[in-house]
């Protein structure tokens, strides 16, 4: 985003360019994390309408134009900032609130990822006039990227992966819901243990 700032590029064609490499090399499916809880949300996980929310609705039309299906990846944690820009710290989100390993543990944390998931699948993308929680393009969901997992509390570990599936389910989206377990394979029974599909 920044990159494309820097050299003057209009975002919105780049992207409609990507889509078209994309179809050109036979793709028919992408994932799609987006920085939602940096850049698109405030530190309660309101949805904010910005440039970020506006590039990301433009991508999933133009993916669907070129039948290229989508895992979204709707909170991302990691720094939106890395690698230049790390000293702004003007993002609204909540991801800026709260470190990584709090995101699981922290109740405030915990009701901000919710409220932010509930507007996000609600919102209706003005390119497509779908709502995200019923866009075809998007086959499935992965809860968050890459979340700082705590397998020595099982049941807080369960709860937590149930709470954020339930406000998935809560909007009436019935997309597949995955949990990622590549930080701590440990995680693994909870997962299992969860209404996570995966």
């Amino acid at each position: 985003y920044r990159a494309a700032g820097y050299l003057g590029q209009d975002r919105k064609q780049m992207i409609a360019e990507d889509m078209a490499h994309f179809a050109r090399m036979g793709w028919d499916g992408i994932r799609l994390t987006f920085w939602g809880d940096w850049e698109a949300a405030d530190s309660a996980g309101n949805l904010l309408q910005n440039d970020h929310l506006d590039l990301f609705d433009w991508l999933i039309a133009r993916a669907r134009e070129r039948g290229v299906y989508m895992l979204l990846s709707p909170i991302q944690l990691y720094n939106a900032k890395w690698p230049d820009a790390l000293q702004d710290t003007t993002a609204p989100g909540f991801g800026r609130r709260w470190p990584r390993e709090k995101m699981g543990t922290d109740p405030a944390a915990i009701r901000a990822q919710v409220n932010y998931l509930t507007q996000l699948l609600n919102h209706v993308n003005p390119y497509t006039g779908v709502a995200i929680k019923d866009e075809p393009g998007i086959l499935f969901l992965e809860l968050i990227n890459e979340p700082v997992h705590h397998p020595e509390d099982l049941d807080g570990s369960i709860r937590y992966i149930n709470t954020l599936t339930g406000a998935v389910r809560a909007t009436g989206c019935q997309k597949l819901v995955f949990y990622n377990i590549s930080q701590d394979f440990r995680i693994g029974e909870a997962i299992r243990r969860s209404k996570a599909q995966g």
